[in-house]
This record gives C-alpha cells, structure tokens and sequence, in this order.
C-alpha cells in the first residue's frame, strides 16, 4: 500500500482524499498545505504539515504526494504548486478512479487525477498534472497536455489537442480534431466546433465565441 501525502486543503482536495480512503492501493497519511493555510495541526483527523517543512516528517524517499486544487483559474496555480513539489523530490502518483473505463491503450504522465465515471479513448496522450472530473468524454487519439482542469460532464471529439492549462467548466462539449491553445476559459455548456487560436482568452456559447473581460462580445 503506497503511502500519499495530499498537498492541499480546498475542497477539491477533501473530494480527493474521501475517493482514496476506502482504497485498498493507497494509505493517506497526512495533508500539506503552505503556512496561510495551515491553521490547526490537523485536517480531517489527519496531521496537517506545513509544506516548508513537509520532507523532514515525510521524506521523498518513502513518501509519494497527490497535488489537488481545483476551481476557476485555478491551473496555473495547481502547476506552480505541482512544481514545488517536484522540486522536493516527491513524485506523484496517478489516482484513477475504479469505475473509469479506458477502450485501449494510453500514455499518462503523473498527478493526473480522474474521477468516476470517466470514459477515456484510445491511443491518447496525457501530461502532468490534469484533473478530470465526473463523467468526462474523452475521444480516441486526444492530445491534452499539463495542468488541465475538465469538468463535470464534458464530451470532447475524438483527435482533440488541448494545450497547457486550460480550464473547461461543467458541460463543455468540443467537436473532432480541435486544437485549444494555452490558459483558455471555456465557459458552462460552451459548444466548441472551431479550434481556439488565443492564449489567455475566455469563449461562452453555443457555439463559443470569444468574450472580453467585462462579458461581452468581441
């Protein structure tokens, strides 16, 4: 049974731990969080380690590490702290969900984490660090790459290629062969049939289309 420290206190992170507690593979043995958030020496009955000082009580050597934030524009923040971690020499684990269906094979890098009910397609590719929520499509032959978050119930086409952290918001569906360029926002129920050229831009609708800041059109 590998022993997992959860880096993170949100929500998300409290998703997380309660999916691997009853798990036979992984035993979490306690949280991390940096030292703003850590306000009490435990969490959920567990102890609760500022992250500065994590290696000395839980060395890399014996200890593997889950990295879990979530939310809206929460990806470049997840990456960063993703990437302290790595620079303590902790690697991370993947936690799939026993339920998720795979059609075949495919390559994933680490701290991916995918919920229930998850259908993911063949001769796909995955980096680091992506999170895919409830009852997400995942088409045959799709390219994601690192720090993406998914949300509930999104269907994405078969050939997909979604750079680095994007965010796509519960029901976003994406047709075949689109390409999502980096730090994009996809809104609630957005319909994507065009692939998305911008890098730090937000698109709304059915189809989507790109908004300013302020909502509206461009």
């Amino acid at each position: 049974m590998e022993k997992i420290i959860i880096f993170g206190t949100g929500k998300l992170a409290q998703m997380v731990y309660f999916l691997l507690k009853d798990n036979q593979e992984y035993e979490v043995v306690a949280f991390t969080a940096e030292k703003p958030y850590c306000n009490s020496n435990t969490f959920l009955q567990l102890p609760l380690e500022d992250f500065l000082e994590i290696e000395k009580e839980y060395p890399p050597s014996e200890y593997r590490m889950l990295t879990v934030l979530g939310g809206l524009k929460g990806c470049e923040l997840r990456k960063a702290m993703y990437l302290k971690a790595k620079a303590k020499g902790y690697q991370h684990i993947n936690y799939i969900h026993p339920s998720t269906i795979f059609q075949g094979e495919v390559e994933l890098g680490e701290n991916n984490i995918i919920f229930p009910n998850c259908l993911i397609g063949f001769s796909g590719k995955m980096g680091d660090n992506n999170l895919l929520r409830e009852k997400v499509y995942l088409g045959h032959e799709f390219d994601l790459g690192s720090h993406i978050f998914i949300g509930v119930d999104c269907n994405i086409g078969g050939e997909a290629m979604i750079k680095d952290c994007n965010y796509l918001a519960m029901d976003t569906t994406i047709t075949n062969n689109i390409t999502i360029e980096e730090n994009n926002l996809i809104g609630i129920g957005s319909l994507v049939l065009k692939s998305i050229a911008t890098k730090g831009s937000q698109y709304y609708g059915r189809p989507a289309k790109e908004r300013r800041k302020d909502g509206t059109e461009k």
